[in-house]
């Protein structure tokens, strides 16, 4: 059949991603990048051993972290957290949309700079002064894009004002990646206290106006391995925290209820949801993707980046910040023997969390 002056058939171009880091995490992303349509076309890593291997893995090219983004649309700054403030503000400047695991920064001087820079890209981008569509930061909590917490934030907005809130994240601790070196920035409410404040935050729909927290440590290195917080609202609402990395068992849970009703959210050892103590069917959007992928949000966390909506979900950075600055208060707080600390955190932001609670 002749095609006459018809136009060739063009494929599509897949969103390309580059990777900064090539450990645990930058699997997973990686793998999410398949599900999500992306492409990930450069690999970058400290050593070089790690991204050289991984690069492999997905016949993408090994570049330095100087390279990065290396001319992809978007950039995962999947490193340990001292390096995210550099990297995630080179992407921006770079043209790239960029994804930043959490904790968004070791201190609350670089989360401004990452800040400041996710503000100059975007106004840079929206006033047509870019030549890039990029512009974009959000903070990888991935749970915020889980199919669980989108019909759990359906069912709160039915309760109406929270009476309890109480949020749970207990595993033992993590032998692998840098976790298994000294840590200086923070432990574990700095590593895993972002996922239970980001559904504290979401579950109250108010902001925080004080922070007390007890930490202790089991390490070497002091850094903690367990704590409890108290995070006060401005309604009056107290919610209660507890993470910790010497737990036997691993259970991540929240439960909010009000006068009118209660919702029980469990991620693991499974995923599921109670209203009022009933179960409720959990849909998943893409069920093509890997099932972990999907329940954790991996996969919607790159499509909603990915997303040309300028308003597209996620974890901006100034939320990031907002998270990192009650981190910040509730290490205070324990180096006060639990003393309140007031919010919006006042202290110097150029000290780490762990520098805030041992001096």
């Amino acid at each position: 059949m002749a095609l006459g002056n018809h136009q060739p058939f063009r494929r599509k171009r897949k969103p390309s991603i580059a990777l900064a880091g090539a450990g645990y995490i930058a699997v997973v992303h990686a793998l999410a990048a398949d599900s999500a349509g992306a492409k990930v076309t450069a690999v970058a890593s400290a050593g070089g051993k790690s991204a050289r291997h991984l690069a492999g893995e997905l016949d993408a090219k090994k570049v330095s972290p100087e390279a990065l983004p290396a001319g992809a649309d978007f950039l995962i700054v999947a490193t340990p957290p001292a390096q995210h403030a550099e990297l995630a503000v080179q992407g921006l400047q770079a043209g790239a949309s960029v994804l930043v695991e959490k904790p968004l920064a070791t201190t609350l001087a670089e989360a401004d700079r990452i800040v400041s820079a996710a503000a100059a890209a975007a106004a840079a981008a929206a006033a047509g002064q870019s030549a890039t569509s990029g512009g974009v930061l959000r903070c990888a909590e991935n749970l915020l894009h889980s199919p669980v917490w989108a019909q759990a934030v359906t069912l709160r907005a039915g309760l109406g004002p929270l009476t309890h809130l109480s949020l749970r994240t207990l595993q033992p601790p993590p032998d692998w990646g840098h976790f298994a070196q000294p840590l200086s920035a923070g432990g574990v409410l700095f590593d895993l206290g972002p996922h239970a404040l980001a559904l504290a935050l979401g579950l109250a729909d108010e902001p925080v106006l004080a922070v007390s927290a007890s930490l202790s440590s089991t390490r070497q290195d002091g850094a903690d391995d367990s704590a409890t917080a108290v995070l006060r609202f401005e309604s009056g609402l107290r919610a209660s925290i507890e993470i910790s990395w010497v737990s036997e068992i691993t259970v991540w849970e929240a439960q909010a209820s009000s006068e009118s009703g209660v919702l029980r959210i469990e991620l693991i050892p499974e995923v599921l949801l109670e209203h009022n103590g009933d179960s409720v069917a959990i849909v998943l959007r893409h069920p093509q993707a890997d099932a972990t992928l999907e329940q954790f949000g991996y996969v919607d966390q790159l499509l909603d980046l990915i997303s040309p909506d300028p308003n597209r979900p996620g974890q901006t950075a100034e939320q990031a910040r907002t998270v990192l600055e009650i981190i910040c208060a509730a290490y205070q707080s324990a180096g006060q023997k639990g003393t309140e600390v007031q919010l919006p955190f006042d202290g110097d932001r150029s000290l780490t969390p762990m520098q805030l609670w041992k001096g």
